[in-house]
């Protein structure tokens, strides 16, 4: 539907736009010809209104004939050829209102022979019609082109979506297999302990399937998970692991990414705790400063330990579903000295309400 036709606002100014047109032409008439007001705009105003609608159509052709999908020449074609007939109708009607209104006050509007009244009229009709036509088109490409970005918007959103599912994916078996491995590595010495650990792993998936469901959680309930996950690990490492949490009161009800910690706390016990002799203390901090959260994972290293295979994927996958979820808004860095290796995670801090 057209635009000015489909919104009764735009309908009422288009109206009275148009509608002043008709007067001020009234009074231009009236100048240039000396006859009286009353009867110039008695000609006018209805003429200028009636052609008011017929302008609509040039929306119609320029929706019909688009410039992206039609040939230079048949748009010209068509454009010409509706100015034509348009301002053809226009100037019939307009010598025909004309000659109602001198019969009704029995004056002669204009001192010109009717040829020159038809040019005159014909030349300000196809005048108006060929702006309303260029405003028309003009139109049409907005709106393509707002629809264009629309689109595009709608496919970026998609296309975030599958890659956080698809990083979700190697999340989940990347950790399952380190577990099974603990497993296995505990049924030959401690059995019970596998036992025990088998049951909190259990205990740890059912958590996290159901939050892992959802788009976004509360660092509250992602701390949560990875405490089931310190109950497995500290079964395997024991009191080589030792864990501290500097939280945020006023950080714990922002929302984060599901499972967004979990691969940064596998690397520091892997690549940190399981690497030195006496294990060591990770450092788990989150701050709330203004409108952004800062995340941060420390732990011990060995500089004299050999590099791990898959050593960083973990962090890989994180900094991409920050880019993935935040844009340039979310972020990772990393930071390491002879004894420590720390990752901070910054993004916006959006609470619950």
């Amino acid at each position: 539907m057209h635009p000015i036709l489909s919104d009764k606002k735009r309908l009422a100014i288009y109206l009275v736009i148009w509608g002043m047109i008709g007067i001020l032409s009234g009074f231009l008439l009236a100048s240039m010809t000396g006859s009286e007001f009353l009867h110039t705009v008695t000609f006018s105003f209805p003429l200028v209104m009636i052609y008011s609608q017929m302008n609509l159509s040039a929306w119609y052709i320029s929706k019909a004939f688009p410039l992206d999908k039609t040939s230079i020449w048949r748009v010209l074609l068509v454009v010409f050829a509706s100015i034509a007939f348009v301002s053809a109708i226009w100037t019939m009607l307009g010598w025909g209102w004309l000659s109602v209104v001198e019969q009704i006050f029995s004056v002669t509007l204009f001192q010109y022979s009717p040829t020159q009244i038809l040019l005159m009229i014909f030349g300000v009709g196809d005048q108006i019609f060929i702006i309303s036509l260029a405003l028309s088109y003009l139109l049409v490409v907005f709106e393509h082109s707002r629809s264009a970005e629309r689109r595009a918007f709608e496919l970026r959103l998609l296309a975030q979506s599958a890659e956080l599912k698809a990083l979700r994916m190697q999340i989940d078996p990347h950790f399952l297999f380190n577990s099974l491995n603990s497993i296995s590595a505990l049924t030959a010495h401690d059995p019970e302990g596998a036992r025990s650990m088998t049951m909190t792993l259990a205990d740890f998936f059912r958590k996290s399937l159901m939050f892992g469901g959802k788009d976004v959680i509360t660092l509250k309930e992602e701390l949560s998970l990875l405490n089931h996950y310190l109950d497995i690990e500290k079964i395997r490492f024991g009191k080589r692991l030792a864990v501290q949490q500097n939280i945020d009161e006023s950080a714990l009800n922002c929302y984060i990414p599901p499972l967004l910690m979990q691969p940064l706390l596998e690397n520091a016990i892997k690549h940190g705790i399981a690497d030195t002799l006496e294990g060591g203390t990770i450092l788990i901090s989150a701050q709330k400063k203004s409108n952004r959260l800062f995340l941060s994972m420390e732990n011990p290293i060995d500089p004299d330990a050999p590099k791990k295979k898959g050593a960083g994927l973990g962090m890989d996958i994180v900094k991409k579903r920050l880019q993935t979820a935040y844009g340039d808004d979310g972020d990772l860095k990393t930071f390491i000295n002879e004894k420590y290796f720390q990752v901070i995670l910054f993004l916006p801090a959006k609470e619950k309400s």
